[in-house]
């Protein structure tokens, strides 16, 4: 068939299949490079650097591909090479899914930098660069007839809105709902689909690309790991609950790090999470706000203290309230208990009710924490909302020996509240207690000493009474605000140094 009029420009037909090749492939590159985030967090954790380190790596691919594209279709103009490259990006992909746990399992020690640069580089570097080729191809194949600057800006616009759809499909539908694992099989399919019928296309030769779809469905299902209970995607993490050895526990993206532990069957976990329950021994209180709710561990804990305890909690995936119900015993229908589905900082801007304690525990998956929760900006905002007398408990991972940034935390603490002290556990978590007023140490010693409540929550009390220091943050430790924060650099340099 001759898809071509005698002035060499294309038939309409074909002219619209061309653009709706280079639209569709631009919307599974798109769609690729957010799947490729979401895979790495289990592996890499979820940082600035992991994204900044699978970004650098895509834009390499793409310029290459559109490098290799132009070079290619200036010597073999056939819409025939351009879908037999589409069919190939396909045909790596299902290789792909066949062994990308095992490559991510391969790498996982290698870093935030190093891993995702060597997984992108083997996992998504050869099909990406092979779909960029399209649009070189493509405005190669539109422009016999001419028209070159109107046929560049018209595949560009389609193509990009063909990106800007993928990027909306995927994050509000394909990876909620079916996941890392079934969404790179969609885009698989999609890629052999889109080659195989350029290549079929006025024959009859479906085949070409019926078979390796149709393998799709012997992709091997991985193995959900020893002592999972649950497992599965939201829009916001890579959630899963562990249970082993009389402890279960919530990992949000980095399994390394637990967002909840508790022991099964205890009201103490034997983790630093118990440390909570010390704001109501610290101060008189009658209602807390939670920012950073998870699997509601801080709750439980202040409650086997001040059991009437008057509860906002703010968590921003809806998914970790459902598992915290389900999972690890949170009553959600407790009329003293109200969950609310936000982002801390914003839904407390919104809300001017007080509170008497206050807990932050604030973690992205693994040890990092979001920069603009942790500035003089927030935690004055945080004081705002802080009855008189109360306080702010926030916890500070820092296994390092330098504690740069436990000190960070406590000089921006410092900054807004007359009087922090600090708390420390096995483990390199340290809590720091924020209190509205100017207090002396020895009232806080004294109150510990006098804890009431459950025996563990007593032994704990006189435990930290014995431990709890005024913090006096050291000469030139940084202070965080919004305009600069540099928590993420500080956290992999803590994570450097202790050698995890």
């Amino acid at each position: 068939m001759n898809w071509f009029s005698e002035d060499g420009s294309p038939s309409r037909g074909k002219a619209f299949l061309w653009i709706g090749t280079a639209a569709v492939t631009g919307a599974v590159v798109m769609a690729m490079e957010l799947t490729a985030f979401r895979l790495y967090a289990p592996f890499f954790g979820n940082s600035i650097y992991v994204w900044g380190s699978m970004i650098s790596v895509v834009l390499l691919a793409l310029a290459i591909g559109y490098g290799l594209g132009g070079w290619i279709a200036d010597r073999m103009s056939s819409d025939t090479v351009l879908y037999s490259i589409v069919l190939g990006s396909g045909l790596y992909q299902l290789g792909i899914v066949f062994v990308v746990r095992a490559v991510l399992f391969k790498l996982w020690q290698s870093g935030d930098f190093l891993g995702p640069v060597v997984a992108t580089v083997i996992i998504f570097v050869p099909p990406m660069a092979a779909l960029a080729m399209t649009l070189p191809f493509v405005i190669r194949l539109l422009a016999r007839g001419g028209h070159v600057g109107h046929t560049v800006g018209r595949v560009f616009a389609l193509s990009t809105a063909g990106s800007i759809v993928g990027v909306l499909v995927t994050s509000f539908y394909l990876v909620p709902r079916f996941g890392t694992r079934m969404t790179m099989e969609i885009l698989c399919a999609a890629s052999i689909v889109i080659g195989g019928g350029g290549l079929a296309m006025g024959k009859k030769a479906a085949a070409v690309f019926a078979l390796p779809v149709a393998l799709l469905f012997l992709a091997p299902t991985p193995a959900p790991p020893k002592g999972i209970l649950w497992s599965g995607d939201s829009a916001y993490n890579r959630i899963a609950v562990f249970e082993a050895g009389g402890l279960r526990w919530l990992v949000l993206n980095d399994p390394r790090y637990f967002q909840t532990i508790e022991k099964v069957g205890s009201e103490s976990s034997g983790y630093y999470l118990d440390e909570f329950s010390l704001g109501p021994v610290m101060v008189p209180a009658k209602s807390l706000l939670v920012l950073g709710m998870g699997a509601g561990r801080s709750i439980q804990a202040s409650r086997a203290v001040a059991p009437e305890l008057e509860v906002d909690a703010v968590e921003i995936d809806p998914e970790v309230v459902r598992i915290a119900g389900t999972y690890f015993g949170l009553q959600q229908n407790d009329p003293r208990l109200h969950v609310h589905i936000a982002d801390a900082r914003p839904w407390l801007a919104a809300h001017a009710m007080k509170s008497d304690l206050v807990h932050i525990d604030l973690f992205q998956g693994g040890p990092y924490v979001p920069f603009y929760l942790t500035t003089v900006e927030f935690f004055g905002l945080v004081r705002s909302r802080l009855a008189e007398g109360g306080v702010l408990i926030v916890n500070v991972l820092d296994k390092s020996p330098k504690q740069e940034l436990l000190q960070a935390m406590g000089a921006t603490l410092r900054q807004v509240f007359p009087t922090v002290e600090r708390l420390s556990t096995p483990g390199g978590n340290h809590l720091l207690f924020a209190f509205a007023e100017r207090r002396d140490l020895a009232e806080t010693v004294g109150r510990l000493k006098a804890a009431g409540g459950p025996t563990w929550v007593r032994e704990l009390a006189q435990k930290a009474a014995g431990e709890i220091v005024e913090f006096e943050p050291r000469a030139g430790a940084v202070v965080f605000t919004d305009d600069r924060a540099p928590v993420e650099e500080m956290t992999r340099r803590m994570l450097a140094d202790s050698g995890k």
